[in-house]
């Protein structure tokens, strides 16, 4: 880096100020809370139910285009600027802070202050500490790259760019998950997608215990003793499993021996793999083009000769069957599924040919569903290299692009 360059980095000292000012007896403002992803929202729309004090008095206001942040988890990006349009209070653990330099563009900061840079050093700075909670003299240390204005609303505009595209990309995953849902609650009522009529010839009410050939548990006893950092056969983990597809992007393995020790949770292609503690229920089925593979502590069946892995998988992540977990679990705090509630999962079995027309119409909806999310991933990807370069200075962008910003009067934090 140049030492025209190094003079741009500064720190955060001096340009932002802590606020401290109290609701006390004045009629409060609403309650907001920060979220990792959503920023700051009304507390009614992030909570169920009412979680803060009846008695607002001690809660700090945070001022439109103010920030909060929660000491305690400002390490997973509890951080968030006030964009609500109105002021608001927030709980009295919270630090709120708002920019006094003109030097500074509040997208710019947001940008840098919602960066995997930032959110490193938060955990950086907490390691070691008695309450690893970020205080705001620690903040106020952080090193901060600060070119001019116009250069920094150049970078918020191009960021900004992605985060739309980002966004857009997030509604249409979120509305292709909807009309899946829609999609599979509507087959397993026997409703013709394309006609809207309903038909349920040849079907019969039956149990999972009654349709799988087997429904068992995976490795449970010490499986950690059988790991092996390479080599070995692939075992699947709760993790892994995802609504109707595998996730293998950190798979564990156990030696060739112990997948022969525990040759009862051996998978095979069209098996359905089943998460029964943490989020029970959420199903996949092993593809055909698998070789070896086991399980661990995670609900594997074996579909029997009149119904499919695939069907299975897709009703076992649908309403009909979430509803019926949600009764087995019986408002219990730790959700967990077992052997015998599943094989009580009350399923409709259709023939074989409207299974597989099913599965065809679910397949091709949760394929533009991947596509998404690949996409997705691809943005979040791009965004994420293009903050760590663009908010160190490792990447300048064009002088015609800073060109156009220079000039604009004003400032915006």
């Amino acid at each position: 880096m140049s030492g025209k360059d190094q003079e741009h980095w500064t720190r955060l000292r001096g340009l932002i100020v802590e606020q401290s000012r109290r609701v006390g007896s004045i009629c409060a403002p609403p309650v907001a809370s920060v979220t990792n992803s959503n920023g700051m929202q009304p507390a009614e729309t992030t909570f169920s139910r009412q979680v803060f004090s009846r008695d607002l008095s001690n809660y700090k206001i945070v001022q439109t285009g103010d920030y909060a942040f929660n000491p305690s988890r400002a390490n997973v990006g509890s951080l968030a600027r006030n964009e609500l349009g109105i002021d608001v209070c927030v709980s009295p653990m919270y630090t709120v802070f708002k920019v006094t330099s003109g030097d500074v563009d509040a997208r710019y900061l947001h940008a840098f202050l919602k960066s995997r840079r930032f959110i490193g050093r938060v955990g950086s700075s907490l390691q070691g500490s008695v309450r690893e909670a970020l205080s705001f003299d620690t903040l106020e240390t952080f090193p901060f790259w600060l070119p001019p204005l116009g250069e920094q609303r150049a970078i918020a505009d191009v960021l900004g760019a992605v985060d739309a595209g980002i966004r857009k990309t997030e509604e249409l995953r979120a509305q292709l998950l909807d009309t899946a849902d829609a999609l599979a609650e509507a087959l397993f009522k026997g409703v013709d997608p394309v006609t809207g009529e309903k038909n349920t010839s040849g079907w019969r009410s039956s149990t999972l215990a009654a349709e799988m050939a087997t429904i068992q548990v995976g490795i449970v006893v010490k499986p950690a003793s059988y790991y092996v950092p390479s080599g070995g056969v692939p075992a699947l983990r709760s993790l892994n499993v995802r609504p109707n597809r595998l996730n293998l992007s950190d798979v564990v393995r156990i030696s060739d021996d112990g997948h022969r020790l525990n040759g009862k949770s051996a998978l095979r292609p069209g098996d359905v793999v089943t998460v029964r503690t943490g989020e029970p229920g959420k199903t996949a089925v092993i593809p055909s083009d698998f070789g070896p593979l086991n399980c661990i502590d995670i609900i594997f069946s074996r579909p029997g000769s009149e119904i499919r892995g695939e069907y299975v998988s897709y009703f076992m992540n649908s309403g009909a069957a979430k509803r019926q977990i949600s009764v087995l679990q019986g408002g219990l705090a730790q959700q967990h599924l077992n052997v015998g509630e599943m094989k009580r999962i009350k399923i409709e079995v259709p023939p074989l040919p409207y299974q597989d027309q099913a599965i065809g119409f679910l397949n091709a909806l949760w394929l533009r569903f991947e596509t998404e999310e690949v996409e997705l991933s691809q943005l979040c990807q791009l965004r994420d290299a293009l903050a760590q370069e663009l908010l160190s200075g490792r990447l300048r962008l064009p002088e015609s692009m800073i060109a156009r910003h220079a000039e604009t009067s004003g400032q915006a934090a």
